[in-house]
């Protein structure tokens, strides 16, 4: 029985929905906008926060970080004692250590740079992910401390381009270095870890005292916190062996999970966009609400004429709610459709790097559950209201009302409600993306005091174990700059040991000799060789830059920007004085340090400033010292060209392979790419979404006026008639017509402005944009008001051209 009368529902339901085209498409519409974007959002925070990895209990895999005063640290690397140590610990149920090696394939005709991993023999195991293709080096086979097997396990990326997808890979022989390798896995398309394209076991007779990544996995039950309570006295243990590992002012132990440690500030930039479409479903879900109740209206001779005859008032509410039920699952259907294009717009926007590449986006099984829910819920919240209205027993007192002014019945308090909740949340999501909008073109315009333009970045690493001395290895990075200067197509390159501005900066504590110690004196740090400064075209202030010569003896001088001596020598001459960057001689000892590398640093010449510390924040104090004070394996350099940068690039690597046949490059960008792809991505990607979010708010705010000025004309048809029966001139009845809309409309646009004043902390802290900003207040109010103007006047005008006669004829 109960089958039988949703069937006669829902057959009704479509034959008034068919009869009714526009209606139904523009409420079709309105639930598939917001569904569609809802659906994409939730695809994002599916992959990314629910099942991000395919390795077991990625949850509970973290790493023990370092946190100073200002928030800022990193991961603790610890030796391979200290890692057998730490598996001791009552809060860890298992821990590896991991090793970046840069190798050469050399079984090539020509080299090639391949990331390799090196990890304890239980890596792959504590990751638990079932490989592809054959298995997994093991700890049993290659315990720490004792020559491991030459074996490898390879990612499937690697397989498809090194071994063409062969099907007999297992027992291959692959070649790093000149070193003889067995493959004996293929890892699955989804282990990506640590973008490893080869995975081998961490090689014996490594220095004790060498320290490598650490990843712990925390035991059941046993939260971060306590873990890390319980890993501070482990830590401050690790401190007295190294002491350069802990800051110097202050610190604390954080437990970070995998997750939390690469998405950062990006997990909240997601929750928030994830909310912003949910006021966008809210805003279709409204639109919905208006247009049945403007449906409503035409239909109140036909539901009291239901009542009279018998029909139950639950009878009525569930014919309504089946018809707003079929708007929602049928906009939810279409706005799938929405939702594929969604996502792949989405997910090429998504800053590199800042999600896991483990993560698959897609619209699966669990999202299209999820967005089939949402389109029965919204449907039934869409269309509750209307639906009791309509029912109501007094539904008599309606139809005698309805051709009169009735500004006070619960019928117009619910329109009211409405259009003032819609109104607000659009004027929110437009001052969201008014401020994302503002906020991404004041970085793209920031002057970043270099030039940027026709400058290939890459980075070249040294094989393990090559150049094992430091002046080799300083001679053997002078010998591939004054290689790279000779390939056509070059003008000047540069070395910048760091890394890159306006991000990659080592901030650290200063000293100026001579003054009195100051724990609060900072200064970012940049290792470059003589030619960074004209390469980038930073401009020289006073005094000079480095020689050649002078880098290649690791000269103790330095070269300050203007910030610098304007903030630590305000009123005297900095040349000549002497500074000392305290954690340049903290660097482990492992690495290759220069002589004296604890000595201070002259200070030679000052140098315009650079963007350091982002595009955001303030530039702060630069110094600048030889690349060569410490040797470390692998550098980045840069090379300016007259033209396009990677035009360069085949004659630039073949030139370095006559130096070195073995060498190859990676990590290669142009430096407006990279600009573009780290430093912009993440305010455009806000940018871009807000705005595309909030026009699509904006349009359907414009409907839901639309739809309450064509019903408030609708209801009043016979009082307009009757006005210009009596020689209401056309101007008088189009504002009586837009008067009640316009008194909601500025109840919701002062309610949006005080939500986007009052909920502007919160969005700064994971966007960095403000909502007080007044003009940007002003720009969207005036937006919005235009496009409300326009959506009202278009059915507003109806009412001007009412036929007296017609109209009382009807009523």
């Amino acid at each position: 029985m109960f089958q039988f009368r949703m069937f006669r529902d829902i057959s009704f339901a479509l034959r008034q929905l068919t009869r009714h085209r526009v209606y139904a498409l523009t409420a079709i519409l309105s639930m598939a906008l917001g569904i569609g974007a809802t659906a994409a959002v939730y695809s994002v925070l599916y992959g990314v926060l629910i099942d991000p990895y395919p390795y077991r209990n990625a949850d509970r895999i973290a790493f023990i970080t370092i946190q100073n005063k200002q928030g800022r640290g990193g991961d603790i690397p610890l030796t391979l004692a200290e890692v057998d140590q730490l598996r001791q610990a009552k809060s860890v149920e298992a821990a590896f250590a991991q090793n970046d090696a840069s190798m050469i394939a050399t079984d090539g005709d020509i080299p090639q740079s391949v990331k390799v991993l090196e990890m304890t023999g239980n890596g792959l195991q504590f990751l638990d992910a079932p490989p592809l293709m054959g298995r997994v080096f093991t700890k049993a086979e290659a315990p720490e401390g004792v020559a491991p097997p030459p074996v490898a396990v390879i990612s499937y990326p690697f397989w498809k381009t090194h071994f063409a997808s062969s099907p007999d890979v297992l027992g291959k022989v692959l070649e790093l270095n000149h070193q003889k390798y067995t493959v004996i896995g293929v890892v699955g398309p989804r282990f990506t870890w640590h973008d490893s394209e080869v995975y081998v076991p961490t090689p014996a007779g490594m220095d004790p005292r060498s320290r490598f990544q650490t990843l712990i996995r925390v035991r059941p039950g046993v939260s971060t916190e306590a873990a890390a309570g319980e890993l501070t006295s482990f830590v401050e243990q690790v401190g007295h062996a190294e002491p350069s590992l802990l800051p110097r002012d202050g610190y604390h132990i954080k437990v970070e999970t995998l997750n939390d440690w690469i998405l950062g500030q990006f997990k909240g930039t997601l929750i928030l966009l994830f909310v912003a479409v949910a006021l966008l479903l809210l805003i279709g879900c409204g639109n919905v609400s208006i247009l049945m109740l403007a449906r409503g209206t035409a239909r109140l001779q036909e539901l009291a004429t239901r009542l009279a005859l018998g029909a139950s008032r639950s009878r009525i509410v569930r014919q309504l709610l089946t018809e707003a039920v079929i708007l929602s699952v049928t906009g939810g259907a279409l706005g799938m459709a929405f939702a594929y294009g969604a996502i792949r717009l989405i997910t090429g926007l998504i800053p590199e790097y800042s999600i896991p590449h483990e993560v698959v986006i897609t619209l699966n099984i669990p999202v299209l559950l999820f967005s089939t829910a949402v389109s029965v819920v919204i449907g039934i919240l869409a269309g509750l209201s209307p639906a009791l209205q309509f029912s109501s027993p007094h539904i008599g007192q309606m139809i005698q009302s309805s051709g009169s002014r009735s500004t006070t019945s619960r019928g117009a308090r619910t329109r009211a409600v409405l259009i003032v909740g819609q109104t607000a949340l659009t004027v929110l999501m437009l001052a969201g993306a008014g401020a994302s909008m503002r906020n991404f073109l004041e970085a793209y315009a920031a002057p970043l005091g270099f030039d940027s333009h026709h400058i290939l970045t890459l980075r070249i690493g040294l094989p393990e174990k090559s150049f094992p001395g430091w002046q080799e290895r300083v001679n053997y990075y002078d010998a591939l700059i004054e290689k790279i200067k000779t390939t056509p197509g070059v003008t000047d390159a540069a070395i910048s040991a760091v890394g890159l501005p306006p991000d990659n900066n080592w901030r650290q504590p200063v000293q100026v000799i001579g003054s009195a110690l100051d724990s609060g004196r900072q200064s970012g740090v940049y290792l470059v060789s003589s030619e960074y400064f004209s390469v980038l075209r930073i401009p020289l202030l006073e005094g000079r830059t480095f020689t050649r010569a002078e880098v290649l003896r690791a000269a103790h001088f330095a070269v300050i920007s203007k910030a610098f001596a304007q903030r630590y020598f305000p009123n005297s001459d900095p040349i000549g004085r002497q500074i000392l960057p305290t954690q340049l001689s903290q660097v482990p000892s492992t690495l290759l340090r220069s002589p004296n590398i604890d000595q201070p640093y002259q200070v030679i010449g000052i140098v315009g400033d650079v963007r350091n510390d982002g595009l955001h924040r303030p530039i702060l104090p630069q110094a600048y010292v030889p690349s060569t004070i410490f040797a470390t394996g692998g550098n980045g350099f840069l090379v300016r060209t007259p033209g396009s940068p990677t035009a360069v690039l085949h004659d630039l690597s073949a030139n370095i392979r006559t130096l070195n046949q073995n060498q190859a490059v990676s990590f290669v960008y142009s430096m407006d790419e990279y600009l573009s792809m780290f430093t912009w991505a993440h305010e455009r990607f806000i940018a871009v979404l807000f705005a595309v979010f909030s026009f699509v708010a904006l349009g359907l705010a414009a409907i839901g006026l639309a739809s309450v000025v064509a019903y408030s004309v609708e209801q009043r048809t016979r009082e307009f008639g009757i006005r210009t029966a009596l020689g209401a001139p056309q101007w008088n009845v189009l504002l009586l017509t837009l008067a009640s809309t316009a008194r909601t409309t500025g109840m919701g646009l002062i309610l949006g402005i005080s939500l986007s004043i009052g909920l502007s902390d919160a969005v700064h802290r994971w966007t960095q944009s403000s909502l007080r900003d007044p003009s940007v207040l002003a720009v969207i109010a005036g937006v919005f008001l235009l496009a409300s103007a326009v959506a009202c006047l278009l059915p507003a005008r109806r009412a001007t051209r009412i036929d007296p006669m017609a109209a009382l004829r009807d009523s």
